[in-house]
């Protein structure tokens, strides 16, 4: 073999190596789903669940965590875009590919205990009041299709918590063991807060999912390495490690 017909080889060889694309994952900080541990490496339910698919699909990953609009935005328009961790709604049915089951979100109104002190027993009473919500999530789609009057769109779920604390703002949502996350790591008091009433129409199971234009063989492979994990037990002793649905 000549040097020229070597050369090419090794070219080939790595221009397909190169080429290969890695695994597209947007997710973003969503305790205990989500979450930087004290190493500052990413961890939490859900990462755990989707490295044990990894390591099945032995993908290599590139993961963006992201303000969650962006994330969003993304998996609804980049091709074979993973997302994580998505409540899956009426209304979001189809737009993704759906995956696999993570757990089940109970999402709850949260005020200042000083400032509630009568109980409210209808959703529909949340409307006097000033609602902070981060942009793109299910529970602002929900207040916004419900005409609520006094929606506050946040950036970040943090911001919403510290504009409650500040007074700027009556009620925030979240689950419970999210919000007590948030609250030890901006150093506020949780048991100031009290849950003010459930709210169930965004109570929803979530999911890993994929953008629409991804490829079928793509979702197929994530989707049987799911089932696997089921089988196995990982996905039950994931659950167990931490306390989730």
């Amino acid at each position: 073999m000549n040097i020229k017909c070597l050369l090419l080889i090794v070219f080939l060889m790595l221009n397909a190596s190169s080429s290969i694309a890695k695994q597209l994952v947007v997710t973003e900080v969503l305790p205990p789903y989500q979450l930087y541990n004290e190493n500052n490496v990413l961890s939490g339910f859900s990462v755990e669940v989707l490295e044990a698919l990894f390591k099945i699909t032995k993908d290599d990953i590139d993961l963006k965590v992201l303000p969650w609009a962006r994330a969003y935005r993304t998996a609804l328009n980049k091709p074979n875009t993973l997302i994580f961790s998505l409540s899956r709604s009426p209304s979001r049915e189809n737009l993704f590919f759906w995956g696999g089951k993570l757990t089940t979100e109970e999402v709850y109104a949260w005020g200042l205990k000083e400032n509630f002190k009568t109980p409210i027993t209808n959703i529909e009473q949340l409307k006097k009041y000033k609602i902070a919500i981060a942009n793109s999530t299910i529970t602002y789609q929900y207040f916004q299709q419900q005409k609520y009057p006094n929606i506050y769109e946040i950036v970040s779920p943090n911001q919403g918590l510290q504009m409650l604390y500040l007074n700027r703002i009556d009620i925030i949502t979240s689950t419970k063991n999210t919000l007590k996350e948030r609250a030890r790591e901006l150093d506020l008091d949780f048991n100031l807060l009290k849950i003010i009433i459930p709210i169930p129409p965004v109570s929803l199971d979530l999911y890993f999912a994929f953008s629409l234009n991804s490829d079928d063989k793509v979702v197929r492979k994530y989707i049987d390495a799911y089932e696997k994990i089921i089988k196995n037990g990982t996905l039950a002793k994931l659950k167990n490690k931490w306390d989730v649905l």
